[in-house]
């Protein structure tokens, strides 16, 4: 089947919008385990695609989500604790309080390239939760507990989760598939080229910082809200971190469904089903990222995508072998993609 340029431009959207409506009406009907088992994956979808976001398509390798996680997650649980404040103005203080911080860095870490940024990240992660452990206006090293009958749980906290983590895949998309996508991924094969053609680096990476940075505050609330007790070594552990490098780049960096497929394997596959083992977990995660980055650099979605293309033979009309190019077309101005490259 032939898929004209508007149906081929406009389809991943109509099914984020349906697969939302569907996943939103689930929160009505699940049992309470399948919820919160529900609330972990989207919020760590979500954590993956902003991290994707920036790594993926600006090419800046973060190693601090954790920051931004317990920026949010902090924010909304002190309103909570200590102004009395309603749990949606306190969700919509998370995203706020991620993008000023992501603001206030931007300035120093904008001028980092490669290991240089993704230490400095990383560094700012340790520091933030050494800051918050000798914070007693934040509960110090013991955290703070949230009212439970001022959070929301269940199928309201879910529903939440569901709507962050589509906001995720929305911004996933528009990177992928707009004008300011393309000109980051420019600045990411070649930096000094894309400057070169006009591009203006600076602001095109505030731009991929800022929301990548509100997408892992609202995620951040969310968690919070989720555990209830929230301290340093939850919240704002670099763990937060680690996760969304492995998830993004074990499914596929740079890709939409990707961090999808890699939130589905590394936690669902591999932390919840090893639970009970958790060193064997962690020697399970270290050899598969390894494995991925020796034999299939670009993440398990490109390789499915690849596998499929050869598997179904070429197109009818394209004029060459689908197998010959063994590469995806990572640069195809919007509407002109084909359908595979259109699902990675």
């Amino acid at each position: 089947m032939t898929l004209t340029p508007t149906l081929r431009r406009w389809w991943p959207a109509a099914a984020l919008l349906l697969a939302t409506t569907v996943c939103f009406a689930l929160g009505g009907v699940l049992d309470n385990g399948t919820l919160d088992l529900g609330v972990t994956l989207l919020c760590y979808l979500a954590i993956a695609q902003a991290w994707n976001i920036l790594a993926g398509f600006g090419g800046l390798v973060s190693l601090g989500s954790a920051a931004f996680v317990a920026t949010g997650g902090y924010a909304a649980a002190l309103l909570l604790v200590h102004t009395g404040l309603s749990w949606p103005l306190a969700v919509a203080a998370a995203p706020v309080a991620a993008m000023l911080l992501a603001l206030l860095l931007s300035a120093a870490l904008l001028r980092l390239r490669g290991d240089y940024f993704s230490i400095g990240t990383l560094a700012i992660a340790i520091a933030l939760q050494a800051l918050i452990r000798n914070w007693d206006w934040a509960g110090g090293a013991s955290g703070v507990t949230l009212p439970v009958d001022a959070v929301p749980s269940g199928g309201n906290l879910y529903q939440i989760a569901v709507l962050v983590a589509a906001l995720a895949m929305a911004l996933t998309l528009y990177a992928r598939h707009s004008a300011f996508g393309l000109r980051l991924a420019a600045i990411r094969d070649n930096e000094p080229a894309a400057a070169g053609l006009g591009v203006a680096v600076r602001r095109h990476q505030l731009a991929a910082l800022l929301p990548a940075g509100a997408i892992t505050g609202l995620a951040g609330a969310v968690i919070a809200f989720q555990f209830v007790v929230i301290s340093p070594d939850s919240v704002a552990s670099v763990s937060w971190s680690l996760n969304a490098v492995l998830m993004a780049v074990v499914g596929g960096m740079g890709t939409v469904l990707g961090p999808l497929l890699g939130v589905a394997v590394v936690y669902y596959g591999l932390t919840r089903e090893l639970q009970s083992q958790q060193t064997l977990s962690l020697v399970i995660e270290g050899i598969l990222l390894i494995a991925i980055v020796r034999f299939a650099p670009q993440g398990v979605w490109p390789l499915l995508c690849r596998a499929t293309r050869r598997l179904l033979g070429p197109r009818p009309g394209s004029g060459r072998p689908a197998a010959d190019s063994g590469k995806e077309t990572e640069t195809a101005p919007p509407g002109t993609e084909p359908l595979a490259v259109d699902l990675a």
